[in-house]
């Protein structure tokens, strides 16, 4: 079977003769590679593109033409993984930009949202009128004071701190309700 030409060998092929394809293999699958692998950047990619070839050449062995020659299609197909892989290679290089300027306009985004969000608490804070209140939540949420803590400090007793929280939190949630 060895000395059998290309034609021959495809009309085998054609056939589902694994012997015939295997031959075919072993003709061009050095030369394929060699080709493969000045156009690719590692030798494991051109394998994988060979290999991809082949695979392909099986599954597709009734519908191959007899009309071109076998030498020719393989080469032909080395040309077309190649440009297959570099399109490939581009889109998910311009997907990764994408994701890489996404990512970092978002997080402009977000910063540009908490920025603003830190404004509008810090102008419901102004609304509490009472100047203790306000102290007892600024201690307790903005220096994140325990309760006890800010009792100790202000000499007075933590139901105290409690509820003149509670009532900064209301007057804060209305205020910023508002905002939303």
């Amino acid at each position: 079977m060895l000395h059998l030409n290309d034609a021959e060998l495809l009309e085998m092929v054609q056939k589902g003769q694994e012997g015939a394809f295997t031959i075919l293999y072993n003709r061009y699958q050095p030369t394929m590679l060699a080709i493969a692998r000045k156009k690719l950047v590692s030798r494991q990619e051109a394998e994988d593109a060979v290999q991809e070839i082949f695979t392909s050449f099986w599954q597709r062995r009734n519908q191959i033409s007899g009309k071109i020659p076998v030498k020719h299609y393989f080469l032909r197909a080395v040309h077309f993984q190649y440009a297959y892989r570099c399109r490939a290679n581009a889109v998910a290089r311009k997907y990764e930009k994408f994701l890489e300027s996404s990512s970092v306009y978002e997080g402009y985004l977000e910063f540009l949202e908490n920025k603003e969000l830190g404004q509008q608490i810090r102008i419901a804070i102004q609304k509490i009128s009472a100047p203790a209140c306000r102290k007892i939540f600024e201690l307790a949420y903005i220096e994140d004071r325990s309760c006890n803590e800010i009792a100790n400090s202000l000499n007075i007793q933590a139901q105290v701190v409690r509820n003149q929280t509670s009532r900064a939190l209301k007057v804060i949630r209305d205020q910023l309700r508002q905002v939303v």
